[in-house]
């Protein structure tokens, strides 16, 4: 065959019937035969998508961001912009997303020229090479094997001319773990075609828009344990008979999605068993990751286990951020920040810095937005630490580092109280902002403080020493918080160990902030238990001061519950015990607590000279906390007293210190001393604005008990007033808040309020049915004798 040229590059087959004009430019005539003109065929549509998962739950929000990146109406512009980079932790559903979204785009005809899926196995040993995908995209797009050609370049050249013949086409390239992967495979052309990529690891250092996959919520992860069940089975109702036990499962997987369909899975082979029995398996399970898994593959082919995800993701580690990682495992509460992990990793801040950011990088920690909190998935901690209880040279090392942590979190822990405490002489660190500064850091680590407190169950002795420490130094500033439930907690795991040492003066003490804190959640019975176990342990170790705290707080305990013979009884054994107190007890909280049995058995003025004294060490000591508590206290008794000048003044001094030391439950008390001083002065509007500022205060404190105290209080400067709507208002909130909490002596005490309001406001029918729902109260209280006379009223309206 030969051919020459003609014109401007046309050319003519001179040896046959046939000529072309590539260029369409003419020098001269042109002769030739005639045919029709055939049009090139167009490139077929190629979709290489996997089927879209069988199961998608709660990633609405995700997947609708996904598709504005995708939308080409949204998303037009340069190469960049046209590239979405998916990353999250092994098993978080990124390939269940990706799919999802390239199905949803894909039916709203955003991508006519095609969608391909490639799975670069990123992961895999071997992962599969760009080289390698382009063959298969190349082969996807139509070419036949001997059309393919021989070298990469021409390959990748050849790769990008398909593309730029076709309309737009979505590329998948799912499961990528580099760059290098990646780059060879993106179209040349700007803004026509999108590229999803789906990573464990953030590719920062690639021209993409980056999201990331978090976990599901509760609601989402177990609603996708149901669909999983119902999608094999329509009848299988377990998720929705056991809904307390399908939310602990879900918990016990970290709302992963992995895990989620492991369960799943296992339950589905376990028909006939119910949620909670797996629920209990993988409560106790010695490795709960190891546990998570089961036979079989997913839709897509994966193997259906945890352990094997992680094992991979720690194996890229190199062997510093490996250690780092195991270390940073070892953070009590629910994440840390670069201070605790230099303790725990014994690196200075900024070596330590980089080495998160690139495990963050690796989705094995997630960072706050301000990048300052960093935290790791739940199943992730247990693997980390499992990696460390493997090897007994790396089980030492995170034990030395968890005893590192806990001496920091201790010195911090009770510095930050001498602040608070007005004490700032005594702390060991120094917090520049003061006591407001202090307050702030126990806030930002109360979650890594109380985990550190509750490793008192260590089966190490020495740590668990510390913990205990750590334990009894949280106290004030849990009750400052009214954190009870939190207190309770460590209050009760703090005397377990405390016993199981043989630490008799410990477990008392563990006994006594036990019940002061069930005392806090209105657990009255539990709480009057735990202070007369404290007595009998202040009594076996020879306290008299301890013993006679723990009376007093047994009989302050029975006067809420209304058994006030037996709360007489408490006090009596409190007094009898005072005369033994020696010259050393002048320091702790002993004359407070003489005050209060002195209050409680009427002896006012032997209980004011006994807040006077506790005064007088609280100034000497300069625990200016102490001076505002016990101004207060004071102030409420000389109220009782009638001393109603002397004790305004006692309690504006307790606010202001209050005010000072931003003690927020002391200003609350304040208020409420104050409202009812003013009231006793016939001051009422004042009376009226100072319960309010307590009832505000208990309210933002969620001290509900509290603050239905404040109404009762309001109720009566508002009776008094002549205010009768807002007086029944105040009554009625008291009642309502009463019941609340359980509390049925209480309630009596403020429906008989309410009906005393009714009276006054010519309501008789009324002020008869709220006495006897008063009656019905305190006879489910016990109280034999208020119910009485509650009866007696009614039947007298």
């Amino acid at each position: 065959m030969g051919g020459k040229a003609v014109g401007d590059g046309d050319f003519i087959n001179v040896d046959g019937d046939y000529i072309t004009f590539e260029h369409s430019t003419f020098n001269g005539p042109v002769y030739g035969v005639v045919g029709q003109p055939q049009a090139a065929s167009p490139p077929t549509v190629a979709s290489t998508l996997p089927t879209a998962p069988a199961v998608f739950t709660g990633r609405d929000e995700e997947a609708a961001e996904l598709l504005r990146a995708l939308d080409p109406a949204v998303a037009e512009g340069p190469q960049s912009r046209a590239i979405s980079a998916v990353a999250g932790l092994g098993g978080v559903g990124k390939t269940a997303l990706a799919l999802h979204v390239a199905h949803e785009a894909r039916r709203r005809g955003w991508f006519p020229g095609g969608a391909l899926f490639i799975d670069l196995r990123g992961y895999d040993d071997p992962p599969s090479s760009a080289d390698g995908a382009v063959l298969s995209l190349l082969r996807s797009l139509g070419v036949p094997d001997q059309d393919l050609p021989s070298t990469p370049q021409e390959q990748y050249a050849h790769y990008r001319a398909e593309l730029s013949r076709r309309q737009p086409v979505l590329i998948v390239l799912d499961n990528a773990s580099l760059p290098g992967q990646i780059a060879p495979l993106l179209p040349g052309e700007e803004g026509r075609h999108r590229v999803l990529v789906t990573s464990r690891d953030t590719l920062d250092s690639f021209p993409a828009r980056q999201f990331t996959v978090p976990t599901l919520s509760s609601d989402s992860a177990c609603l996708l344990i149901e669909r999983s069940l119902h999608v094999t089975d329509a009848t299988d109702q377990r998720a929705t008979q056991e809904p307390e036990a399908a939310r602990q499962l879900a918990e016990l997987c970290g709302h992963l999605p992995l895990a989620l369909l492991i369960v799943a899975a296992l339950l589905r082979r376990r028909r006939p068993r119910g949620i909670s029995t797996l629920v209990d398996e993988l409560r106790v399970a010695t490795d709960r990751v190891l546990a998570l898994k089961t036979c079989g593959v997913d839709q897509y082919g994966k193997k259906l286990a945890l352990r094997p995800v992680l094992d991979v993701m720690y194996a890229r580690l190199e062997p510093e951020p490996a250690r780092i990682f195991r270390l940073v495992s070892e953070a009590p509460g629910d994440g840390f920040w670069l201070s605790a992990a230099s303790q725990l990793a014994e690196l200075p801040a900024e070596r330590l810095e980089p080495v998160l950011e690139d495990l963050t990088a690796s989705s094995l920690l997630s960072v706050s937005a301000d990048g300052q909190h960093w935290q790791m998935h739940d199943l992730v901690q247990l693997y980390a630490r499992a990696r460390s209880e493997e090897d007994r040279d790396l089980r030492r090392e995170a034990g030395r580092a968890r005893k590192r942590l806990l001496a920091y979190y201790l010195q911090r822990t009770l510095s930050a109280m001498a602040y608070l405490h007005g004490r700032p002489e005594r702390a060991l660190h120094r917090f520049e902002g003061g006591w407001a500064d202090a307050l702030s850091w126990l806030d930002a680590e109360r979650s890594g403080l109380l985990g550190s407190a509750l490793s008192v169950r260590s089966e190490d002795d020495e740590e668990a020493e510390g913990a205990l420490r750590m334990a009894f130094s949280l106290s004030g500033y849990l009750a400052m918080r009214r954190a009870f439930e939190d207190w309770a907690a460590v209050a009760e795991a703090a005397g377990e160990t405390a016993r199981r040492l043989g630490m008799l003066e410990e477990e008392a003490l563990a006994s006594d902030t036990h019940g002061q804190a069930l005392r806090g959640l209105q657990r009255s019975e539990e709480a009057l238990d735990a202070f007369r176990r404290a007595q009998l342990l202040h009594k076996q170790r020879g306290d008299p001061g301890g013993e006679a705290l723990a009376w007093s707080a047994v009989a302050l305990t029975l006067n809420v519950l209304g058994r006030h013979d037996e709360a007489a009884d408490a006090y009596a054994q409190a007094l009898r015990i005072i005369p033994e107190l020696r010259e050393e007890h002048d320091t702790d909280s002993v004359h407070a607590n003489m005050a209060i049995v002195f209050a409680g058995l009427g002896r006012l003025e032997e209980a004011r000279a006994a807040f006077e004294r506790q005064l007088a060490i609280a100034v000497e000591t300069g625990d200016r906390q102490g001076e505002a508590l016990t101004l207060s206290g004071l102030g409420d008794l000389l109220r009782r007293m009638n001393n109603l000048d002397e004790a305004i003044t006692a309690l504006t001094r307790a606010l202001g210190l209050a005010a000072e030391l931003g003690a927020w439950s002391i200003r609350a008390l304040g208020w409420r001393h104050l409202g009812a001083t003013l009231l006793a002065q016939g001051r009422l509007e004042e009376a009226v604005t100072a319960f309010g500022r307590a009832r505000n205060w208990y309210a933002f404190l969620d001290d509900p008990h509290a603050e239905a105290g404040v109404w009762s209080g309001l109720m009566r400067a508002q009776l008094a007033l002549g205010c009768g709507y807002e007086a029944q208002h105040a009554a009625l909130q008291a009642v309502v808040l009463y019941e609340s909490c359980a509390d049925p002596y209480q309630t009596g005490g403020a429906l008989h309020n309410m009906a005393v309001v009714f009276d006054a406001v010519q309501k008789p029918e009324e002020a008869r049915r709220a006495w006897e729902l008063s009656a019905v109260a305190f006879e489910a209280a016990g109280a034999d004798k208020e119910a009485g006379e509650s009866r007696q009223r009614a039947a007298e309206a």
